[in-house]
């Protein structure tokens, strides 16, 4: 989901501008560890607590240095994603899509760290510049940064939205309640003098880059509907994808699942 905060589009997308140039905020004292996932978030298939840490594992890439250049502060975005990874109760976290800020910048290659005080902490990053951010309390703690391994100014970034939630582990209920709970973090994000003009989370959609595709609804072992995903749509990184959209007032029975192709992305809309 883009989420434009100030209220453009179909989502809300904050900018974070100039990021190269922000200046860390103070600490902060909690700790609730995060991993960085990639766009279509792979998490675990039970709504968490309000209070349960999301399992991350960051893999680095041996070959590769260690980004080395400023991006942003890193509190601010902990403060942000802790915030949705609470208030959403672990059905939706927050990412950072990157952004070419010059036309000679390129994201294919891009690479992304979390630094504290200790070494850096390699950040996955998806195709098209997407990574969940990390909730990481003692980095935050330590006035951390996003380092890349661009020069300074050649990105910007904007907050995306993504569901939480494992391909297998969707049903009816679940969308309804994905959707109701982001809903609630978009809200409690959003500053007051910018609701009147933010835009809501309308929709759930499951994606795929071509045409032609279905997803099953099933009761058990029993097919029961065939749906296709021929609705067009931009996925977070605003290419376009076939979808099929869900608005979480569907009448379905409740514990239907959803068997989703392969390469199924899933989206806020």
């Amino acid at each position: 989901m883009r989420t434009w905060i100030a209220g453009a589009g179909l989502c809300c997308v904050v900018l974070l501008g100039h990021a190269q140039q922000h200046e860390a905020p103070p600490p902060v004292p909690s700790a609730v560890p995060l991993d960085s996932t990639p766009a279509a978030v792979q998490a675990p298939q039970q709504e968490a607590p309000e209070t349960a840490p999301q399992t991350v594992t960051v893999t680095a890439t041996s070959d590769a240095k260690a980004p080395r250049v400023r991006f942003t502060a890193y509190e601010e975005s902990y403060q942000t994603a802790k915030k949705v990874w609470e208030v959403s109760k672990g059905s939706v976290v927050m990412a950072l899509r990157l952004i070419p800020a010059k036309l000679n910048a390129t994201i294919s290659d891009v690479r992304v760290a979390l630094k504290g005080n200790g070494a850096p902490i390699p950040v996955k990053v998806s195709d098209g510049g997407v990574f969940v951010v990390p909730l990481n309390a003692d980095v935050a703690a330590q006035d951390g940064i996003f380092l890349v391994n661009k020069e300074k100014g050649e990105l910007t970034a904007s907050m995306v939205i993504q569901p939480a939630v494992g391909q297998d582990a969707w049903n009816v209920t679940r969308i309804a309640q994905v959707l109701h709970d982001a809903k609630r973090a978009v809200r409690a994000i959003t500053p007051w003098y910018k609701k009147p003009f933010a835009k809501e989370v309308q929709s759930l959609a499951f994606c795929t880059a071509e045409q032609g595709s279905a997803l099953q609804l099933v009761e058990g072992e029993q097919l029961i509907a065939t749906l296709p995903m021929n609705e067009p749509a931009v996925n977070d990184i605003n290419m376009p994808v076939f979808c099929k959209i869900f608005d979480g007032e569907d009448k379905y029975p409740g514990h239907y699942r959803m068997v989703l192709p392969e390469q199924t992305t899933v989206l806020l809309l």
